[in-house]
């Protein structure tokens, strides 16, 4: 079992027939520049990592990570496309805004899992209604009362997404595609709770205020 993807797959058949828009040369498809006539390229269909040129893993290098979304993100800066035509900003805008989405899928572990899901075509909807672990913090966030029960109750929920990054993870480098969606289901419940526990307790101090 492997947590790599061939490199040549999942990139589209852009890849072969990717032509630059202004003089109509070859180009990559994740080319940002034409290396005949150096003009910034349209935002081609490419998985995201392809878009930042790293190797197609589930365990990344997160220091290379950051070096070439540095390195990408100033050769996109805004700035360095003012005096280019109108076309060449919005290809420039849009490649930042792809560059963005890729990188901050890739570092963050459960969006990366997610996406790796994807890419293998292994996702899956499961109900996150139905996972025992959200029924039980469902119930305790139905009888948190004060704010201080709403302060544990929001730690337990965060030590559950922890854990729960590296059940998922484990999954996926095992390549147990029921278990990670099933994973992944309960983190999503986790998350909306997590989320609902912070308004609860803003209420509840906001009532003691009063």
């Amino acid at each position: 079992m492997s947590n790599v993807i061939g490199m040549s797959e999942y990139v589209g058949s852009s890849v072969a027939n990717s032509y630059c828009w202004l003089c109509q040369k070859p180009v990559s498809a994740r080319a940002l520049f034409c290396p005949i006539c150096g003009t910034i390229q349209p935002v081609r269909e490419i998985d995201h990592y392809a878009r930042l040129g790293m190797e197609k893993r589930l365990d990344i290098a997160v220091d290379l990570l950051e070096r070439q979304y540095t390195t990408m993100s100033c050769m996109l800066a805004p700035e360095r496309f003012l005096i280019r035509g109108l076309g060449e900003r919005g290809h420039a805008a849009r490649q930042l805004e792809a560059l963005i989405v890729a990188y901050e899928t890739l570092r963050e572990p459960l969006k990366r899992g997610r996406y790796w899901l994807r890419l293998n075509e292994k996702e899956s909807k499961e109900d996150a209604a139905s996972n025992p672990l959200v029924i039980e913090l469902r119930q305790e966030l139905t009888n948190a009362a004060d704010p201080s029960h709403c302060d544990r109750l929001a730690q337990k929920a965060g030590q559950a997404l922890e854990h729960g990054v590296k059940v998922l993870m484990h999954a996926l480098r095992g390549e147990n595609w029921e278990e990670a969606n099933m994973t992944l289901s309960q983190l999503d419940g986790v998350e909306i709770i997590l989320n609902e526990v912070r308004e609860r307790r803003t209420g509840l101090a906001s009532q003691i205020r009063e």
